[in-house]
């Protein structure tokens, strides 16, 4: 190995809701792993002083890394400094990246323009780290990849759950919610399911979502607090626009990525409903923590079918996984695994 294990900072200085905690925690573990910091000036300012400051420290960079060094980076990369400087680096033979695969907008947006330029730019390099299984075979068939590994869930850096759950038809949604449209629909689950309440956190929540019977709005909880203090006794995992399957590209995105939400109520203690098409699927099943349906018209009956013995059971087979999640260890170890066969 050389010298220097690198990380490009891209995420860990911001504010982020939901989902894109998932970026800031994985940079704060490539820290805590060792790994020295990229991290450009001024990132927010775009005054012509700031921009220069930004390209003196590209040159300086550029000089300083090393043709042994190992850099590790999270995929997409918006700002095009930091795109120009993998570009400039990737010139340079025998330096290593660990580009770490977290979204592939192409697929999630249904931009087969943007899906080219994306895989273009994964092309570049021979190691990496995804979602799962699902999506190791998809990027497995789009670039020449020397290592891929699979993290299955993303870390959340924050204290799993203490509280005492019980089985009642009580169901959270948590994440940014004007993107799932299907929420809208659910006051069409009423009539076949009465019992079934769902509990909504997150922002973006409109109206039509908030007017229905059986929706209830919680609110925006801080994230790093949101384990502790999510109501219901079941996380769903859904997303596009329709209630019945996956519908639009979100709903086709869930075939390749683990989403961020699936770690938040692990944390939280919720027995997880999630897709059957979905790539979360076989890991839900594998390590029995939920069930997989096809619709949300199955959600009443799939809730049904899980007695209480079942329930405490998928409880206690999230503890292990909620203890590696909380500490980062899903990342951690991926990254030393991937840095001892290189």
């Amino acid at each position: 190995m050389g010298k220097n294990t690198l990380f490009l900072r891209q995420y860990s200085f911001e504010d982020f809701f939901h989902g894109g905690v998932g970026y800031a925690d994985a940079e704060k573990i490539m820290e805590k792993s060792g790994f020295r910091p990229i991290e450009f000036p001024h990132h927010h300012n775009f005054s012509l002083r700031s921009k220069f400051s930004r390209f003196i420290y590209f040159l300086k960079t550029w000089g300083a890394i090393k043709n042994d060094d190992t850099i590790v980076f999270i995929f997409p990369v918006f700002a095009k400094m930091h795109r120009l400087l993998l570009r400039f680096l990737s010139l340079k033979k025998g330096i290593r990246f660990i580009c770490c695969v977290w979204d592939i907008d192409g697929i999630k947006d249904g931009n087969t323009d943007l899906l080219e330029k994306e895989i273009n730019e994964l092309k570049r390099y021979r190691y990496f780290i995804v979602h799962n299984e699902a999506m190791k075979q998809w990027l497995k068939g789009q670039v020449e990849a020397q290592e891929i590994l699979c993290i299955e869930f993303f870390d959340f850096l924050t204290e799993p759950s203490k509280n005492n759950r019980k089985k009642t038809k009580q169901v959270a949604f948590a994440g940014y919610l004007a993107k799932s449209t299907f929420l809208e629909s659910l006051y069409l689950l009423k009539e076949k399911s009465p019992g079934l309440i769902f509990n909504l956190y997150g922002p973006g929540c409109t109206d039509k979502m908030s007017s229905q019977d059986n929706v209830h709005y919680k609110g925006i909880v801080e994230p790093y607090k949101l384990p502790g203090s999510i109501e219901g006794s079941f996380g769903l995992v859904w997303d596009g626009d329709s209630i019945e399957g996956a519908g639009g590209s979100l709903g086709e995105y869930m075939r390749y990525i683990s989403h961020h939400k699936l770690s938040l109520y692990i944390l939280s203690g919720l027995p997880l409903i999630v897709p059957a098409m979905a790539a979360s699927a076989p890991m839900v099943l594998k390590y029995k923590i939920g069930v997989a349906i096809n619709s949300l018209y199955e959600i009443d009956t799939a809730i049904e079918k899980i007695s209480e013995d079942d329930y405490g059971q998928m409880q206690e087979n999230m503890k292990p996984l909620a203890e590696k999640i909380s500490n980062g260890k899903c990342l951690s170890d991926a990254i030393q695994k991937l840095m001892n066969s290189m």
